[in-house]
């Protein structure tokens, strides 16, 4: 049966919120939030993801003037460059690693879970190479950092996006998945008439998307 833990950055390399695995056959799956969220912020897509999965959601480490946290100290030009990010994805190779150690998680079969900024820094970790690549990574809202996306070649990613987003158009995401095709990534591209959230229909298509996947099987290394 799962139970819910929290754990403070006195303990950890970053706080954190999580639900112990109940069926250990399901993804483990690590939650980045977008910015001014915290470590509740993504528990509301926990309905949306496998029963019985281990599930994290880390507090980012930046405080925000508006309140909340963020992924990266301060927010620059526009789309932001990898290089931003090195820092931050350190601190997240460091809580992966403690999270391992501490709580049996399964590197080889995580996948990652983000949101807005969160998405972004789901992508910087995979791009910049952590120690145990991803299996997936799954984005709403989302925006891909400028870089080196050789890494993301032949990795599995659902992109959710809103046509009314007002915060990242729709237009750019589009962009960013053609990208991320032309290097080779395995993208499932869901549009919903939402704005910055994920619809409902792709809430669905998320589900039924768990469901055709095969990592139990392939895995990546």
């Amino acid at each position: 049966m799962s139970e819910y833990i929290e754990v403070g950055a006195d303990q950890a390399p970053l706080s954190f919120r999580m639900r112990t695995a109940a069926d250990g056959r399901t993804q483990p799956i690590v939650m980045l939030h977008g910015l001014g969220g915290d470590e509740h912020a993504m528990w509301v897509f926990e309905t949306a993801l496998p029963t019985g999965s281990l599930l994290v959601a880390p507090r980012a480490p930046y405080p925000q003037p508006g309140g909340g946290y963020g992924w990266l100290p301060q927010i620059g030009a526009w789309p932001p460059m990898l290089e931003e990010y090195v820092e931050t994805v350190a601190i997240f190779e460091a809580l992966l690693g403690h999270l391992q150690a501490k709580h049996g998680l399964d590197r080889k079969r995580l996948l990652l879970l983000g949101f807005s900024q969160g998405s972004a820094m789901a992508f910087a970790a995979t791009m910049l190479g952590l120690s145990v690549a991803p299996a997936a990574v799954i984005v709403g809202a989302a925006h891909l950092p400028q870089g080196d996306l050789s890494l993301l070649r032949g990795l599995p990613i659902f992109w959710a996006h809103g046509l009314r987003d007002e915060v990242i158009p729709i237009e750019v995401a589009r962009a960013d998945v053609g990208r991320l095709r032309k290097a080779g990534a395995e993208v499932h591209f869901c549009e919903a008439y939402a704005s910055h959230k994920l619809g409902i229909e792709c809430l669905r298509d998320l589900q039924e998307w768990f469901r055709e996947q095969s990592w139990e099987r392939e895995g990546r290394t």
